[in-house]
């Protein structure tokens, strides 16, 4: 007997989607292709959805390389990254670059690189997987990379309909193009989740934000969350810049010593005592 009531016809259009960025894939295409312009990541998530036939996302996965060397904990990357993962829908997948060195046999020349096969190989796994457990009905890969075939390949075979995203088709691999149900053009969407630059500064997220200023905000809403799970409102200042624990706020001491120091600069942190112990809070 056929089942046509109302939940039964709502459930079979509910539409699961999943998004997958290659980070790396993704980061050269927009600087290439999309001129770096500013993007509105919440934007970008459920343009794709859109786009892909979807109804709702169960989110966004980014998953990218970091340098765990000095040059990377100076980067602007992990600033990048803790800002991404606080977006609706979006989570944050890191690994750490492996450095390779080889020495070309004709000229002799020392080549150094940073190697990211984890980051394909787990997106494989992540893809199929979640597949298997029918988490998504709908799977948006952005990215060109052919070592994502696979992966493609066999969600469709688990009854998923998987789309390719790319800028332009910049770097899409034809194997990749074969396997996948159809390609998504960002730049198509680009007008759509552009960042405009009358809205506000905050909603921007952007390989080139600035990193201070992105531990600054992160400082002190945890702050703020401190103060708030305290009745009290008291907040030791050692306590707080070396054991308060939070997703987000897992920068190294100096990093949170510096930002105290700007903020409290800036008269948006106060510094007062109690008892013989320094705390601090946020000014009112």
């Amino acid at each position: 007997m056929p089942r046509c009531g109302a939940f039964w016809r709502w459930s079979c259009n509910f539409m699961k989607t999943i998004v997958f960025i290659d980070g790396k894939n993704f980061y050269s295409g927009w600087r290439d292709s999309a001129s770096g312009q500013r993007l509105d990541f919440v934007r970008l998530s459920n343009w794709l959805v859109k786009q892909a036939g979807g109804s709702v996302l169960v989110g966004a996965h980014y998953y990218t390389g970091i340098d765990m060397g000095e040059e990377g904990a100076n980067s602007k990357l992990p600033s990048f990254l803790s800002m991404l993962e606080r977006q609706r829908g979006f989570f944050v997948h890191r690994f750490a670059h492996k450095a390779v060195t080889e020495r070309c046999e004709s000229c002799g020349t020392t080549l150094r690189f940073n190697r990211e096969k984890e980051v394909d190989t787990t997106m494989v796994a992540d893809m199929l997987r979640l597949a298997a457990v029918n988490a998504y009905e709908i799977l948006v890969l952005v990215s060109g990379d052919a070592d994502h075939a696979p992966a493609v390949e066999g969600a469709r075979q688990l009854g998923k309909i998987a789309h390719i995203a790319t800028w332009g088709g910049s770097g899409l691999a034809p194997r990749l193009r074969r396997v996948a149900f159809d390609h998504i053009d960002l730049l198509d969407g680009l007008s759509s989740f552009v960042q405009k630059e009358s809205e506000p500064a905050e909603r921007i997220i952007e390989h080139d934000a600035s990193a201070q200023d992105a531990i600054d905000l992160v400082f002190m809403r945890e702050l703020a969350e401190a103060q708030s799970y305290f009745g009290t409102g008291f907040v030791g200042l050692n306590y707080f810049l070396t054991r308060w624990k939070a997703d987000g706020f897992d920068f190294g001491f100096e990093e949170k010593r510096r930002s105290l120091e700007r903020l409290v600069e800036d008269e948006a942190v106060e510094i007062y005592e109690v008892d013989g112990k320094e705390a601090l809070r946020v000014r009112p």
